[in-house]
Parts: C-alpha cells; structure tokens; sequence
C-alpha cells in the first residue's frame, strides 16, 4: 500500500572501541529498526542485535510467539502487533542478561517505523528518535525516555541527557510510547540514534534528507555528526515516500472516495 524508497547507514564513529548501534530496514515488510546498546563487555552488541531479530522475527511470525501487548482499541492490530514485537524483544533481552554474567544490566534503546495499509506507526523505547518531515516542517514522533526530557525546564536537566529512564532488557517488563497517522506521498521519516541527533540539530537533519535520496541522505548525515565530534556510534536510516494506494476501508480511504463520488455527482 506504501511504497517508498529507504537507506540505512550504522558508523562506528571517532571515539568509540566498537559500534553498538544496529539497523534493520526490509521495505517489503515495512519495518525499520535502529537500536542502540548499552553495556559493558561487548553486552550492549548484544543487546540491540538481538532487539533487531527478535522483533523482526516476531513481525514474520508473531502467532508462535506469545505477544503480551493490550490493544485498547485506539491501536490498530498492526500497531498492536508491533508493541507486542517490542515487548517480545524486552523478553528476549533480560532473559539472555540473566543467563549469562558478563550481559547482566545490558540493554538497549529502540526506534521502530512499521508500514501498514496507509498508515506510518512509529514507537520507541529509550532516546533514539524518529522523525517525520511533511510540508517543509520536521516533527519528533518519538518520545525521548531520559531524566533530561523528565526533569524539562529544571537548571540541571541539560547533565541528565544520556541518562535512560526507559530501555530494553534491564527490566522484566517494558513501556514502548506510540503513535499511529496517515501516510502521504512526499512523506520523509528519519530514524537515528542519539550519535546522530545529538551532533546535528532538526533543521538540519530535515535539510539533508529532504535533498538528498536517502543513501546520500544516510552519508551525509553520518559525515556531519563525524565532523563535529563523532563521540559516539552514529546510525541513521531516512524512508521516502514516493506513493501511497489508500485502502478503501481505511477512515481516510473512506473520506476520499465520498469526496470523488461527490465531484462525480456534481459533474453529472
């Protein structure tokens, strides 16, 4: 129903030993992954690869996996399917840290960009955001999980931004944040890790992206957070959205086709 154009592009950065971040993109599922590990001894590696595949393989399949994720009605059953995808990983992630010493404590953030019918769901856990550029104007969809965004507005809230309120995998039990809109042809949604987002401001990032296709998008990017520091791994996956089939039952679907049997009837 979506069709778009995708890039995805993980940096090891200036600074770090190894790269902990991990993408996933798949355009004929429709889902896009970039997770960021936490951890010492190779754990956080761990971490968000393991995020990767259990979520990509609970989407392929997710009747033999047990989803705990309650829809409230307000979620669409693909959107339901991905916060039990994400909650899966949560399981995945603690179970592994329990059994093995040296993964104890590990974690990982997730940014998680699911394609259905004609719509974008986008969900997160932790601080790597994801963004969606419309009509010359850049939103965060994503909800930043750290005591920085908790403790907004305090004098001290600007030493808190790497601090994690919220990950995969400490805890036995996660809280993904999502939401759920209509998609449109020109649409440009960006997925990156904090590497990235702390290093180049929203404006620019909606500049790269929105004229460049997304392999260049996804280079350049990298390039800039490397130019300013490279501190940390940086990763960065950029959708274009080059169509749209609305479905019919779809609410927006809907609206259109009463708008063309009204043109119609006004012609006639």
């Amino acid at each position: 129903m979506i069709s778009v154009e995708s890039a995805g592009i993980s940096d090891i950065g200036r600074k770090r030993a190894s790269n902990e971040d991990r993408v996933f993109i798949d355009d004929q599922q429709g889902l896009y992954l970039v997770a960021d590990g936490m951890g010492g001894h190779q754990a956080g590696e761990i971490a968000s690869s393991l995020v990767v595949k259990s979520i990509r393989d609970f989407l392929t399949d997710p009747a033999a996996r047990p989803g705990t994720a309650q829809n409230t009605g307000l979620l669409s059953v693909e959107a339901g399917r991905l916060l039990a995808g994400i909650e899966w990983s949560n399981r995945v992630v603690y179970e592994a840290a329990a059994a093995h010493d040296a993964y104890r404590g590990m974690g990982s953030t997730v940014a998680a960009v699911y394609l259905a019918n004609d719509t974008v769901i986008a969900a997160n856990v932790g601080d790597s955001p994801i963004y969606l550029i419309r009509n010359g104007k850049i939103d965060l969809l994503s909800v930043a999980h750290t005591l920085q965004a908790a403790a907004a507005g305090e004098a001290h809230a600007a030493f808190m931004g790497n601090v994690l309120t919220r990950a995969v995998g400490p805890r036995d039990t996660v809280e993904a944040d999502i939401c759920e809109l209509n998609c449109f042809k020109g649409d440009t949604l960006v997925i990156c890790s904090d590497g990235l987002s702390t290093k180049v401001a929203p404006a620019e990032i909606m500049s790269v992206a929105s004229s460049h296709p997304p392999t260049q998008a996804c280079r350049a990017l990298v390039n800039l957070a490397n130019e300013r520091g490279g501190d940390d791994n940086i990763s960065a996956v950029v959708l274009q959205v080059t169509g749209v089939r609305r479905n019919s039952s779809s609410i927006f679907g809907r609206w259109i086709g009463w708008i063309r049997k009204r043109l119609a009837s006004i012609g006639a």
